[in-house]
């Protein structure tokens, strides 16, 4: 009696491979964008790296060539829907396709809400709401119409939790939270699923450069911590991986918290 396996030779292994798909990470020159970049080159992603920085993203782009990784820089302010779209002409006519965006680029600024300046708030909402917004609806159209990919959305523990000095940036993460539970919801029978990450308080340079102002922010998320100690990058990897592959065909509309219990404290 030839009996068929519960499940097919190399399936688990086959749902992990990200051989030969091309990624869009923005905010890739520092940080989690750079990260992930460089963890999905090693997995034989063609990585494009989105910023608005280049000497940052050329740091990114030496250190994958330096691993024999395929890699590419391209400018690209978020803030700008017509450099969002047009970059997504670009890599979908020079590569391809596009398979995964990993929605990274983001900053912060620490000010009591009472005083929080307009100019401060401007750029934090276009920067961290409407970027997040103009590339999901830029590299959206493209994996809609091979029916296929993944984004994903940097959210936050702030996108759940509140914490002082920081409202404009809860502002903008609570809004990634609803950018992509609503766009997962839309095209959730056509092909392109839609998550987030949401990370614990990282060793990152947005972290540094906020902690300069002042530690009030950071000292009231790291008394509430199940553990003293602040995310790595490299630590996010794991989970980028999962959302961006096969693995995840079931998981959509979801942010995955990387936050060490953060929220169950």
């Amino acid at each position: 009696m030839n009996e068929k396996d519960i499940i097919p030779q190399n399936y688990v292994k086959n749902l992990f491979d990200l051989t030969d798909r091309v990624a869009v990470i923005t905010g890739a020159g520092s940080g989690l964008g750079a990260a992930i970049s460089v963890g999905f080159s090693q997995l034989g992603v063609t990585t494009i790296l989105a910023d608005v920085d280049k000497l940052a993203a050329e740091k990114t782009y030496r250190s994958i060539k330096r691993q024999n990784g395929k890699a590419f820089i391209s400018h690209l302010d978020v803030t700008s829907r017509e450099e969002c779209f047009r970059l997504a002409d670009e890599v979908v006519k020079d590569y391809g396709k596009v398979d995964i965006l990993v929605n990274s680029a983001g900053s912060a600024f620490r000010c009591p809400a009472e005083d929080f300046p307009e100019d401060k708030l401007d750029y934090i909402l276009n920067l961290n709401l409407k970027g997040t917004y103009f590339c999901c609806q830029a590299f959206g159209k493209k994996m809609l119409q091979r029916k296929k990919g993944s984004i994903i959305n940097m959210a936050s523990i702030g996108s759940f939790n509140a914490y002082p000095l920081a409202s404009a940036y809860l502002a903008s993460k609570g809004g990634v939270l609803q950018i992509t539970r609503s766009f997962a919801l839309e095209w959730r029978t056509r092909g392109v699923r839609v998550n987030g990450i949401g990370p614990t308080l990282m060793e990152s340079p947005l972290t540094a450069k906020a902690a300069k102002s002042t530690s009030e922010t950071a000292d009231f998320i790291k008394a509430r911590m199940l553990r003293p100690r602040l995310g790595l990058p490299e630590e996010l990897i794991g989970t980028a991986v999962f959302l961006a592959s096969d693995a995840s065909q079931l998981v959509t509309g979801e942010i995955v918290m990387c936050d060490d219990g953060y929220l169950k404290a």
